[in-house]
């Protein structure tokens, strides 16, 4: 274990130090060949995402590498963690401070009245608080949204809202049924954080492997605690308990689906020399093994025993020389940047770096325009319209314009 630590202001976690914010410059022309991009074949569990002629078309794509600046969109937040909408509303954006409170921005106004306020439920660890927020896909008509936050003893909770009856901008305070409880207070950090919603409607919710660091109980590998793993629920079944969907994860902060094709992008947090992106295709059944703490990305981080047959290496990985800590993103699938439209785009949250890939196989580069130009990235967001935006714990939320 290296004595060079970093303890991130952020979310994100504790990760190692040997790589500060400045580091070397990655070339926006070509594919980096230092960037340990390692494309890999994987298991076939993960399967193929890539027809002969979605090849040729994504090779063609990455000749060229698209340009685009960030418009800031608000400012003064709390450390925002993330920016979401309800499913079809392109008219508003819901932000999630760390610090507990849900904030409105209408038609590109930030309005003063919070959401929801949690701040009197929530700890304020470097990597405790109000973490996420999903909305249910049928939000229109039920008016449900889902919170996801560690309490004052540092638990994590899963829980379920309402909106005010007759008030959109409100939520109704007093509708709160805690759905998930996990005891989390033995380690502040690794928390996971996200919540999504998957094509087959079950909520989607990840956790890290219970903190410290290197996994030192081997929460990784273990199929019987909750730690270290991608939970599903079906929100609309009384009773329902969450039911594990992959594990061996060690800190995933953000994951995404694709609202095209349903296929699953995980930002896992890397331990003390690599950063890592997962991907499944829609569809892949439950039991995928990421490989945690057996593996730190393809390298052998401690070796213990290990069941192989749905291990999956990630697609994309980066060395600490150029971050060190990866969040999480999605694919574009907005309209005002045409020639990102079906990239996945990723960032690193200590050197502000932001990366794309033309599909899981594809090597990726970085995006011109906007990198190293933003400080300690804690989240990507999504509009309904399928635009993208960035949030800063500097308490500012950017939009990606061309």
């Amino acid at each position: 274990m290296t004595v060079r630590r970093l303890l991130l202001l952020g979310i994100v976690g504790v990760v190692a130090a040997g790589a500060a914010a400045t580091a070397v410059l990655v070339s926006t022309g070509g594919t980096n060949r230092a960037v340990a991009d390692q494309t890999s074949t994987t298991t076939a569990a993960q399967g193929s995402n890539t027809t002969a002629a979605q090849t040729a078309s994504a090779t063609a794509k990455a000749a060229s590498v698209p340009t685009v600046r960030l418009k800031l969109v608000a400012s003064g937040l709390s450390q925002p963690l993330g920016v979401t909408a309800p499913p079809g509303d392109t008219s508003r954006l819901f932000v999630v401070e760390k610090t507990g409170a849900i904030r409105v921005i209408v038609n590109g106004k930030l309005l003063a009245k919070p959401f929801l306020n949690l701040s009197g439920r929530v700890s304020g660890g470097s990597e405790q608080g109000l973490l996420s927020l999903a909305f249910d896909p049928r939000y229109a008509t039920n008016g449900r949204f889902y919170v996801f936050y560690t309490d004052t003893a540092g638990d994590i909770r899963v829980v379920r809202y309402r909106v005010s009856s007759g008030h959109p901008n409100v939520a109704n305070a007093a509708s709160a049924k805690v759905l998930w409880r996990v005891a989390h207070h033995a380690h502040a950090n690794h928390n996971g954080g996200q919540l999504a919603f998957g094509p087959d409607g079950r909520l989607y919710i990840g956790i890290g492997d219970g903190g410290s660091e290197g996994d030192p109980n081997n929460f990784g590998q273990n199929l019987h605690v909750p730690y270290a793993k991608i939970w599903r629920l079906n929100v609309n079944r009384a009773g329902a308990r969450p039911v594990m969907y992959a594990y061996g994860l060690r800190n995933p902060w953000r994951f995404s689906f694709d609202t095209a094709t349903g296929n699953l992008w995980i930002g896992d947090v890397g331990q003390n020399n690599w950063e890592e992106i997962d991907f499944l295709k829609a569809g892949t059944r439950a039991g995928t093994n990421f490989g945690w703490s057996y593996y730190e990305a393809r390298s052998v981080f401690k070796p213990q025993p290990i069941v192989r047959a749905r291990l999956v290496f990630p697609v994309a990985f980066y060395p600490h020389t150029l971050g060190c800590a990866v969040i999480g993103g999605y694919v574009y699938r907005g309209s005002a940047i045409p020639a990102l439209r079906g990239d996945y785009l990723f960032a690193d949250h200590c050197s502000g770096r932001v990366w794309f890939k033309t599909g899981p196989r594809a090597s990726k580069r970085i995006l011109t325009g906007i990198s190293q130009k933003l400080s300690s990235v804690t989240s990507f967001g999504q509009g309904a319209s399928g635009e993208l935006y960035l949030s800063s714990q500097g308490g500012g939320v950017y939009k990606l314009v061309p």
